[in-house]
């Protein structure tokens, strides 16, 4: 028996074993999302403060030392891990309330978790375009926004209606739990909420400020930085509250509970770029298939959990999905990320790829600090200050890299491989920043005009 007869009656005998999952064997999914949270977690050696409940998560299963995101902005984050796949691929290259969309007909998860006989719920925000994709059998009593996610009791409230409804309908569930902690704006009335945390930090408290990108002088930046504290503690909380219910409902040993940040803080070099605190973000898995009291090294991307989660569902995972399944195990050499658009008239486009060491960065549309590639010891220079692209000591390396990279970018089908296309977004980016800004929530911003997106083609 040749190798592909071997592969094929493998997928054959995989594709017979997966119908003949029943509901009551299959693990129910607690997917949650914390906004803007990088690595600031104790379990990930955060000193300010301390995370409690998900350091615990995180002894209960598994913590990921290397997971990132696809790109470092919400929208197309959230697009790469629910199709599992790069949001180059799948279209959703900027904020989707401002205008982005994915392209039509990409399968998402939620989508082929409810055609498998999964009960599908959200809380907090989808953020993903268009919504039509994303068929929810439930969603919370709000109108579905971020903000409300900040009061966590009521988070654990609603959390306890859709568990007791999957259980009644004696169907297993995927719960997309979006909280809006820790994103700003970090001003006084969001120290407290709802009486969590109780004894909220004080600016007095703050011996190491974050440093913020544009911070104002150290007297606001402990303010600030008190601020984010509070928020990330409530965000503790808040998913302890939402463990308890699991455990409440007698659902706790039979789910899959994933917890990721969605891109990081928005500090120096942070949330809308492709360096570390951009992109490096916290994963914990706990539930059926992870072992306890697991730290994982291996390099792990969040297109990834898309196929993690479809394999413990025990469905078929669509063959143009990027990533490849985290459990039991992954290998893979070298790991990618990018940035296109943020909001419209904000573009960044860059690709990076890293492997156990080095990191490389290509930086399409350069700011006039940056040079265009860029190169990374990132084990003897995590703050990734020296670029070592023009050192010819690491010529074979950048070598290497720079190949790695326009494989995986040819593969995918990265637009930007077209310097004429990079040309259009640029115009496109300029004449957007030209438009009068409109109102929305607290902040006054640009949105693409209807029927505009084309100019990306």
């Amino acid at each position: 028996m040749n190798n592909l007869t071997s592969h094929l009656l493998l997928t054959a005998l995989l594709l017979a074993w997966l119908p003949a999952l029943h509901a009551a064997d299959r693990p129910n999914v607690l997917l949650i999302t914390a906004d803007d949270l990088g690595c600031q977690l104790s379990c990930y050696g955060e000193k300010r403060f301390e995370t409690p409940r998900l350091d615990a998560l995180a002894k209960q299963g598994a913590r990921f030392e290397r997971f990132y995101v696809a790109q470092s902005s919400c929208s197309p984050s959230r697009a790469a891990l629910l199709t599992g796949r790069w949001p180059h691929q799948n279209g959703q290259i900027g904020l989707a309330h401002l205008g982005f969309k994915m392209h039509p007909g990409q399968k998402t998860l939620p989508a082929l978790l409810k055609t498998a006989g999964y009960r599908t719920g959200i809380i907090g925000k989808l953020h993903v375009e268009p919504v039509a994709d994303f068929p929810w059998d439930w969603m919370s009593d709000k109108k579905l926004a971020a903000k409300p996610t900040q009061d966590v009791k009521w988070v654990a409230e609603q959390s306890r209606k859709f568990i007791a409804m999957a259980k009644a309908a004696k169907q297993p569930f995927f719960y997309y739990v979006n909280f809006f902690d820790p994103h700003g704006p970090y001003t006084p009335d969001v120290n407290q909420i709802a009486g969590i945390p109780e004894k909220p930090s004080k600016p007095a408290d703050v011996t190491d400020s974050y440093p913020m990108a544009g911070m104002p002088p150290e007297a606001a930046a402990k303010r600030v930085t008190a601020t984010i504290i509070n928020t990330i503690r409530r965000l503790d909380t808040g998913v302890g509250l939402l463990l308890d219910e699991l455990d409440a409902a007698g659902v706790a040993d039979n789910t899959l509970v994933v917890f990721l940040g969605d891109n990081g803080l928005p500090v120096v070099r942070g949330k809308t770029w492709s360096y570390e605190p951009g992109v490096h973000v916290p994963l914990l898995m706990r539930g059926p298939g992870v072992e306890p009291g697991q730290v994982r090294g291996d390099l792990a991307s969040a297109v990834d959990l898309m196929p993690t989660i479809l394999r413990a569902a025990g469905v078929a995972v669509p063959e143009e999905v990027a990533g490849q399944a985290l459990l039991p195990s992954a290998k893979r050499e070298f790991l990618f990320t990018e940035m296109n658009f943020h909001e419209p008239q904000i573009l960044r486009v860059q690709r990076s790829v890293r492997d156990d060491r080095f990191k490389l960065l290509l930086n399409l549309t350069a700011a006039a600090d940056q040079s265009p590639v860029e190169l990374f010891n990132l084990k003897s220079d995590p703050g990734e200050r020296k670029n070592l692209a023009g050192d010819p000591a690491h010529k074979d390396t950048l070598a290497k890299l720079e190949a790695a990279l326009q494989a995986w970018r040819k593969i995918s089908a990265d637009p930007t491989l077209d310097a004429a296309r990079v040309k259009r977004w640029q115009d496109a980016a300029t004449k957007w920043g030209r438009l009068p800004k409109v109102k929305a929530g607290p902040n006054m911003v640009v949105r693409i005009p209807e029927g505009e997106l084309k100019l990306l083609d």
